[in-house]
């Protein structure tokens, strides 16, 4: 790994530094702070372990990389992208089987029904303003419950005329569920484009 600085720009208590780090064949463009009397190649070479996770850190933002002991976080990252830049995750969980729950409703029917709509607009006729009312025939689509008629009779059992009632009809309201093991499984972590810093 190479690290060539660009540029620095002085602040009150510290400097910016601009720099390039050239790593794994590539250039990444980076900018950090750093002590205002610190040898700036210097500082960065010392940090180049640091500064080559961080790249790594920006390039799998969504990793979670084993920190082994015997391992510095660098290696440990760069055996995790080396190993597929996987992480095993939970993506399914248990589910219990359901039957499915049937419900009754009132069966329906659309029918085309038509309509006159009228519309009244001012327009300009020879210089004056009419006021103008147009009808036109539109055809609308009715959603109505469906019903029957029925006999209706007393307490004696005498017919005393007819009853209209909601014809039904049963539907599944929630359909079965089947049983589901949890499930893990490895899930690969892409690699984001970096994002030059300066």
């Amino acid at each position: 790994m190479a690290i060539s600085i660009q540029n620095s720009r002085d602040n009150a208590d510290d400097k910016i530094v601009f720099f390039t780090i050239e790593y794994g064949g590539k250039d990444y463009k980076w900018h950090g702070d750093m002590p205002k009397d610190a040898d700036a190649q210097d500082y960065l070479d010392a940090k180049s372990d640091t500064l080559k996770t961080e790249i790594l850190r920006k390039q799998y933002s969504d990793a979670v990389v084993p920190q082994l002991d015997d391992k510095t976080p660098l290696e440990s990252f760069e055996a995790w992208v080396s190993a597929g830049a996987k992480n095993v995750v939970v993506t399914t969980k248990a589910v219990s089987a359901k039957d499915a729950v049937t419900s009754e409703r009132q069966k329906t029917t659309t029918e085309s029904v038509e309509e006159e709509v009228s519309t009244t607009e001012i327009v300009k006729e020879d210089g004056k303003y009419v006021e103008k009312t147009t009808t036109e025939t539109v055809t609308k689509q009715v959603v109505s419950g469906v019903t029957e008629e029925v006999d209706l009779f007393d307490e004696d059992g005498n017919k005393i005329g007819k009853h209209t009632i909601p014809v039904m009809e049963s539907y599944e309201s929630s359909p079965a569920v089947e049983a589901v093991d949890e499930v893990t499984e490895d899930v690969v972590i892409p690699k984001k484009t970096w994002v030059d810093s300066h």
